[in-house]
């Protein structure tokens, strides 16, 4: 009988919201990161009451626990990256500019969530502020991006929040896409790389954490930086155009896809 492969694989610590409808916060960060070959360790911020259509409710998990887990968490893993997601609170982030001075050298990706796609407000941008300062990468939509930098276009706004003081800006372009085409661009390090992908029909639940998710995948397996924003806007694309419709709202990708 062969031995067991007890090989250990990168490990994601993702923080977020739970979705209890699947499509988007941390069941999309953990499948993305499986997906990539990685395991997803998991703090949770906050619970929501929601579907695919829309939020009703979101109820802040208690700071200290958060802080509590991330303790014992980090005494016992290596984690190779970290992907946050929904804040919950404004206490969050705290406990999360903690987290990162505990890790200070390894990826941190910040998906800036500031309302649900279904445009529920659901963050601050003054609460994320300390956190794009802690960053490798951000990943705001276009609506997001002027509300955090206070700018109109997109290479102003990345501008602003690279003086913030994180590595680089990934502005994608879903959320006001024209003439069929998606367009996303990555600024850091002096240099600017657009992508285009088509615009698929429907709307998505979770395509902003599966992409950031899966980033911060590509980035605990030591890609460089433009090659993880390249893979995983494949797979989010992928994914996407994969995508199922269990209830009667948005669509959620298919993230399990070769």
């Amino acid at each position: 009988m062969p031995m067991p492969n007890f090989d250990t694989k990168p490990v994601v610590l993702c923080i977020s919201g739970h979705d209890p409808s699947g499509g988007a916060g941390i069941q999309a960060d953990i499948e993305a990161v499986a997906a990539q070959g990685c395991h997803a360790a998991s703090l949770i911020t906050c619970l929501t009451v929601q579907d695919s259509s829309g939020v009703s409710e979101l109820h802040p998990v208690e700071p200290e626990l958060v802080l509590n887990q991330a303790n014992l968490l980090l005494q016992d893993y290596r984690i190779d990256a970290i992907k946050i997601g929904l804040l919950g609170s404004r206490e969050m982030t705290d406990v999360l500019r903690q987290i990162r001075q505990r890790l200070p050298h390894i990826p941190m990706v910040l998906d800036t969530v500031l309302a649900s796609g279904g445009g529920q407000r659901m963050g601050a941008a003054a609460d994320l502020h300390p956190l794009i300062a802690m960053s490798t990468l951000i990943t705001p939509n276009r609506r997001e991006a002027r509300e955090l930098s206070g700018e109109t276009t997109a290479d102003a706004c990345a501008d602003t929040l690279l003086q913030h003081g994180c590595d680089a800006v990934l502005i994608t372009g879903a959320d006001e896409s024209s003439h069929g085409q998606v367009t996303n661009t990555l600024y850091g390090n002096g240099h600017t790389r657009h992508w285009q992908w088509p615009k698929l029909p429907g709307s998505y639940h979770g395509s902003g954490c599966t992409l950031a998710a899966c980033i911060a995948a590509n980035l605990a397996k030591n890609e460089p930086l433009a090659d993880a924003v390249g893979q995983a806007q494949e797979y989010t694309w992928k994914a996407l155009q994969n995508g199922f419709q269990p209830g009667a709202g948005q669509l959620i990708p298919g993230r399990f896809v070769s």
